[in-house]
């Protein structure tokens, strides 16, 4: 199943579908340059759905257009993020590799990703903290942006050991890529997002 049938089949918002197709594209210019052997379609794939079921912690306005879609996902899928992506990528019938690292990819898993040798898991963390709601960032930035904006990792005890964790696989990513993390931007990650729209998952 291509990327955009899996996204109209769970009918993802566009501001969803916009942020794991720039996620994918931070990994695919981190992997491209990638100095060792790398799994590369596995990154691709981890990134298009990893995300899939966000709208389930989406706070949304009474009224919203998307109250209905939520209350459908919930209803289907329960209302922990997590558990419902892994629940729909099951449905795809994906690789279990690629569950694992969707599973692992959250910034409250830092910690572990940093020491993990599984480096399509470091390379979708790592891209996923490059981007926020509104584009791309640098890791400051979005690490400024998880701690102020999502309370549970505001008053997370293990906070400042989480954003060094961060920190430490940026460079380890360094390290293996020829891509100069600092100038992945915007305008390099636009190009050919669409195209990943027809990407086979």
């Amino acid at each position: 199943m291509k990327t955009l049938d899996v996204y109209n089949h769970f009918g993802i918002p566009q501001n969803l579908r916009e942020h794991m197709l720039r996620v994918t594209r931070v990994g695919i210019l981190i992997s491209d340059q990638w100095k060792e052997t790398i799994d590369r379609d596995l990154i691709i794939k981890a990134g298009l759905v990893h995300d899939l079921a966000n709208i389930v912690k989406f706070k949304l306005e009474p009224g919203s257009s998307l109250e209905a879609k939520q209350k459908e996902m919930i209803a289907k899928y329960g209302s922990n993020d997590h558990d419902a992506t892994a629940k729909m990528l099951h449905e795809l019938g994906v690789d279990e590799k690629l569950i694992e690292i969707v599973q692992g990819k959250s910034f409250g898993n830092a910690i572990e990703v940093a020491v993990s040798t599984n480096w399509p898991l470091k390379i979708l963390f790592y891209s996923d903290m490059r981007v926020v709601p509104t584009g791309v960032v640098d890791l400051e930035t979005r690490l400024n942006d998880v701690v102020t904006r999502l309370e549970k990792y505001r008053n997370d005890p293990n906070k400042d050991k989480l954003i060094e964790s961060a920190r430490e696989v940026e460079k380890q990513i360094q390290e293996k890529t020829a891509m100069d993390l600092s100038k992945i931007n915007v305008k390099l990650v636009a190009e050919g997002m669409e195209q990943l729209l027809g990407f086979e998952i």
